[in-house]
């Protein structure tokens, strides 16, 4: 099922293109971003094609580039997929990275609302888990804007889900 793309006033979110390159190097390669977002720092626009051509691969299953419309550039990636464990019936996790230029702006918050959407509505989800590692203030602020509930905190990540009803 080829993936969908998803509109708000400020933001398209749709699959990756290969000519996303230097924006996804631009956010990949900031060390405060990877560390928060757990990733290893991508030090060479190699590497960072290397994530791209599997993000290409996997814009087939709910990971969207989030292009910012007014300079038409991609500003981080967002994603919608199965839990590992499957802790709630009908359940689905969200993962979010967002270019610190671009922290503070709301966007990150107007992009989870479209794909919460999509997923309750379209596919039919009930419970959406969100997570980020402790210490981690910006996604926290972000998640509880969303209207996510605190469930645990465990080793170096806190917990929290959103219910349908």
């Amino acid at each position: 099922m080829d993936m969908k793309n998803l509109e708000s006033n400020r933001l398209i979110l749709r699959p990756w293109k290969i000519n996303d390159l230097d924006d996804l190097h631009e956010f990949t390669s900031d060390k405060k971003v990877a560390k928060l977002a757990g990733f290893n720092v991508r030090k060479t626009k190699k590497e960072t094609l290397n994530i791209l051509n599997q993000f290409i691969i996997d814009s087939s299953k709910s990971l969207w580039a989030i292009e910012l419309k007014e300079c038409n550039k991609a500003i981080g990636w967002i994603e919608l997929h199965n839990l590992y464990e499957e802790t709630y019936i009908n359940s689905k996790e969200i993962g979010f990275v967002l270019s610190q230029e671009y922290w503070g702006r709301g966007l990150m918050p107007e992009a989870i609302n479209l794909v919460l959407n999509y997923a309750f509505n379209e596919e039919k989800v009930n419970y959406i888990i969100c997570t980020h590692f402790v210490g981690n203030i910006q996604s926290k602020r972000v998640i509880s804007k969303c209207g996510f509930e605190f469930v645990m905190e465990n080793n170096d990540k806190v917990y929290y889900c959103l219910n349908k009803y």
